[in-house]
């Protein structure tokens, strides 16, 4: 049996919101509160769901809780458009100090990953263990713009399915049943008119959004070299957003830290390949003694 195919007998989550930052908050929460807090983050264009396959595999040792990030999901979208990285690590911030974790594991992908290494430059104090998946200071400008071409192309569509079919295309690595069941169900909207869309803000997809990528990566370089903490740097075998000597760099940058190749993964590792994701991560948890 697949991990896809075992999600329907996995834990179950419960939805839950907070207020934290100004903004409301939605996120999912498994596991017992009595066990190590583990927060994740998740990609651009994205939601909290994006986790459910491993939340629930880490939920026997760990109380798990993954939330939509500002302007994504479920959670508000930011009236002001601040969609900065500086504003997302302070809702990181808030809304672990809302929910009174004052120390946790932390796991971010892509836009969530970025955000989880400046989290834990900027709160040394809070984090762990750190899991950073097919991101660092270094990505490749043709993959970013594969995402984004995505983005800005496809906005609406006629019903679930075809949105399916779509998003198939575009990654066939994860099977058309399972985004047809998980992918579509939570991460569009029924608009007025009776077609679907995304629930992200459109910030995200009209072209406006103006990236600074130099800068962005010398700001993100020089954060990252404060982590102290244990470090697994995670990179999809497949992805073409996250190279090898991407990796390297970030490895580099922080002494110590360890990586794991993820076969038959493209940039979406944990959802491409749940299974190898998941020992990658668990094999890094036991060799730190943590489980």
């Amino acid at each position: 049996m697949t991990a896809q195919e075992s999600n329907s007998d996995a834990k179950q989550f419960t939805d839950q919101y907070v207020q934290a930052n100004g903004l409301r908050f939605h996120y999912l929460d498994w596991g017992s509160p009595e066990k190590p807090p583990l927060v994740l983050l998740h990609g651009v264009g994205q939601t909290c769901h994006t986790w459910d396959l491993f939340a629930a595999a880490m939920a026997d040792h760990f109380h798990v809780m993954a939330f939509d990030q500002r302007g994504h999901g479920d959670t508000d979208w930011a009236a002001d458009k601040d969609y900065s990285r500086a504003s997302m690590v302070e809702d990181a911030n808030a809304f672990t100090d809302a929910l009174g974790l004052e120390h946790f594991f932390l796991t971010g992908m892509s836009m969530g990953g970025a955000n989880s290494l400046a989290f834990t430059a900027k709160h040394p104090d809070k984090v762990e263990a750190l899991v950073v998946v097919d991101v660092g200071p270094r990505v490749e400008p043709k993959g970013v713009k594969h995402i984004r071409d995505f983005m800005k192309n496809y906005r609406e569509f006629d019903s679930l399915d075809q949105a399916a079919e779509v998003i198939h295309r575009f990654n066939p690595r994860r099977p058309l049943e399972v985004i047809r069941k998980y992918t579509v169900v939570y991460n569009l909207k029924e608009t007025p008119e009776g077609k679907w869309t995304w629930k992200y803000d459109t910030y995200f997809s009209d072209g406006h959004r103006k990236v600074d990528v130099k800068q962005m990566q010398e700001e993100l370089s020089a954060a990252v070299k404060k982590i102290q903490c244990p470090t697994l740097v995670v990179k999809g075998g497949e992805s073409d957003v996250f190279s090898l000597d991407g990796a390297r760099d970030l490895q580099e940058l922080i002494p110590g830290s360890e990586f794991a190749l993820v076969p038959k993964a493209g940039h979406s590792v944990m959802g491409d390949n749940p299974q190898g994701f998941e020992s990658a991560v668990r094999g890094f948890y036991e060799k730190k003694g943590y489980l």
